[in-house]
């Protein structure tokens, strides 16, 4: 996952929603480690002013999956 150019490792949530916001363009997104699950990442999009974040995995098959995180809301 290193050599892709959006992924920023091991940052917290917090740290990420800041460098997405800074940005303030829709669409701009990055890769991070997910807090909570470990060998799962997290998917950050900034759209709106809004940071919607998807868990995305690894499958059995070696396919990538991505879902919402369990209690985030829907706007």
């Amino acid at each position: 996952m290193d050599s892709v150019a959006v992924y920023h490792g091991k940052i917290s949530r917090e740290t990420g929603e800041k460098l997405l916001l800074a940005t303030g363009l829709d669409g701009s997104y990055l890769l991070r480690d997910s807090e909570s699950v470990p060998g799962v990442y997290c998917l950050c999009v900034l759209y709106h002013g809004y940071i919607y974040t998807y868990r995305v995995s690894q499958t059995e098959t070696g396919s990538w999956s991505a879902e919402t995180a369990p209690g985030v809301h829907k706007r």
